[in-house]
């Protein structure tokens, strides 16, 4: 069967749908995200190996400290990359050593992967291919180690993680960051109805709901930082695609947050998108009432700021936390890290 839409679904339920429950998970995948990786905490009782293969050159600093310590949480799981390139998509539910089913695709096991429909796909992998399958994942486990080996000429602005084992990361291309106001810059306010105070409006919102707005001139300045929406894409049925892309984001006290790049701003006769949202791939519950995914970013931000859900977040307000920016840099695909640390 071929699957186009989903995929993270598909993943996280195939256990359910096999003759026989498997007892091991087998991700390959050329790039991960570490969203999807901490969402495997939900397997109880599988054994589950991931497999990064394209961090042959190295890892952003950042990423490798966030999927390190999601790896020390999870004690299922053992973290590997391989010490030779593997761009494959694999993923394999074993029982007692046999394969059970596996699907092979173009999906990475990131949110950017595996939330993208329609331009990513995953498919069952016949019986005949499971030998070939077993030798195959035996030669990428043989050729992989624990720890990968990190970049030293990454395009970063900074990096400020506290508790890591990391020694140092070259500071050198700045051009995949950005200072990404939490304010009008025209106005040099806080909108009281949109931005971080989007659910304070009267319009089709929850409480918390925010966003953070991108100005026009970022694009201009880091057009590399976001990519342009295709404006092409058409499903099978003909429908036009969301302009809207999944992202992640770890923020500089470990939070990891899921995203969508989202909106619709015009620079060099393309569409870019025009603000960030936060976003879930399951329902969102705060002490057993549901909650909008919008809001995981405007609760996230209130609780940083030290203020409540119905609060007015002003100039002030920012002024007295001791930042009126986000710092953003692209460190994987569709992986960003978030700076919003102040000093005391």
């Amino acid at each position: 069967m071929l699957y186009i839409s989903g995929l993270e679904d598909v993943i996280f339920s195939k256990h359910e749908i096999l003759a026989d429950e498997p007892d091991e998970l087998i991700i390959i995948s050329g790039f991960l995200g570490p969203a999807p990786v901490q969402r495997l905490s939900e397997f109880d009782n599988i054994k589950i190996t991931v497999i990064g293969g394209m961090y042959r050159s190295g890892i952003d600093a950042r990423l490798w400290d966030s999927l390190e310590k999601i790896d020390e949480k999870n004690s299922n799981l053992k973290l590997l990359f391989t010490t030779t390139e593997i761009h494959s998509k694999i993923y394999i539910w074993k029982r007692k050593g046999k394969i059970l089913a596996a699907l092979i695709g173009s999906a990475n096991f990131s949110s950017n992967g595996l939330r993208t429909d329609y331009r990513e796909s995953l498919a069952d992998a016949t019986r005949d291919t499971f030998s070939p399958l077993e030798e195959y994942y035996k030669f990428i486990f043989d050729n992989s180690v624990e720890k990968p080996h990190l970049r030293k000429d990454q395009e970063i602005l900074d990096f400020q993680v506290t508790d890591t084992k990391i020694d140092e990361v070259a500071k050198s291309n700045l051009r995949y960051s950005i200072e990404i106001p939490l304010y009008d810059t025209k106005t040099n306010e806080v909108p009281p109805k949109s931005g971080l105070n989007w659910g304070l409006s009267a319009g089709h919102v929850a409480l918390g709901d925010a966003y953070i707005r991108i100005p026009k001139e970022i694009i201009k300045e880091n057009n590399q930082l976001f990519k342009p929406f295709d404006p092409d894409f058409m499903t099978p049925e003909g429908k036009r695609k969301r302009n809207s892309d999944p992202i992640e984001l770890i923020w500089d006290d470990g939070v990891i947050m899921e995203a969508s790049l989202e909106g619709v701003q015009f620079y060099n006769n393309e569409k870019y998108p025009k603000q960030l949202a936060s976003y879930s791939s399951k329902k969102v519950f705060v002490d057993g009432e549901k909650i909008s995914k919008k809001s995981i970013l405007g609760r996230y931000l209130r609780n940083r700021l030290g203020i409540g859900i119905n609060e007015l977040i002003t100039m002030e307000t920012l002024s007295t936390y001791g930042r009126n920016t986000i710092s953003l840099s692209l460190i994987g695909d569709g992986v960003y890290y978030a700076e919003f640390s102040v000093e005391k």
